[in-house]
């Protein structure tokens, strides 16, 4: 049988451990952070999850029924940003978003594979006009999210927040910090 001193330290040394816990991430400063969807992979269940990719950063402002609102977004301009996307992101403040750019209008779809949050998706033409919007994608899904038309660039934000502000197809946006060489219309011959 072993000596008690040694029960006693192993026991000591659980109850440390056990009180242990990896701290929650950080959350944003704003009161209006989303928290993790009830479909959110359980931390112990998520593995390894990639780095976030350093991308640069610009503002989306929509003109809506209340005024303008402007979201800071970061810019998924490459194959690689745009197909990583909001994926292993945990919450999305109101006034954040990312902002995909096409090099030219066509018709677009978006799945939500390993994103753990629910999105709203606005579709907007090269002219930067909304021309449809995807309410609430289902987060870890693989179903193909797409509105009628061609569009060029993408705007994801916080699930449910474009039926709060009232965000609607033909709504105007404009770009912030954006390099308008990025998402200007180029004149016919010339490559951006």
């Amino acid at each position: 049988m072993a000596p008690p001193r040694l029960f006693m330290a192993v026991a000591v040394l659980l109850v440390v451990v056990s009180a242990c816990t990896a701290p929650s991430p950080s959350s944003s400063s704003s009161s209006s952070s989303t928290p993790p969807s009830p479909s959110t992979p359980p931390a112990a269940a998520r593995g390894d999850v990639p780095p976030r990719l350093a991308l640069a950063s610009g503002a989306v402002v929509i003109e809506t029924p209340v005024g303008e609102r402007r979201f800071k977004v970061e810019l998924a301009v490459k194959d690689a940003e745009r197909q990583r996307g909001l994926m292993y992101r945990e919450q999305l403040a109101d006034d954040d978003g990312m902002l995909f750019l096409f090099e030219r209008q066509q018709p677009l779809a978006f799945w939500m594979k390993n994103t753990w949050i629910a999105l709203d998706m606005l579709f907007i033409t090269e002219d930067l006009t909304v021309l449809g919007i995807v309410e609430g994608a289902e987060p870890l899904t693989t179903s193909s999210r797409r509105v009628p038309g061609e569009s060029r660039f993408v705007l994801e934000l916080r699930g449910g927040l474009s039926s709060e502000l009232g965000l609607k197809a033909g709504q105007k946006v404009r770009f912030e910090g954006v390099p308008a060489a990025l998402w200007q219309k180029q004149p016919e011959g010339i490559a951006p």
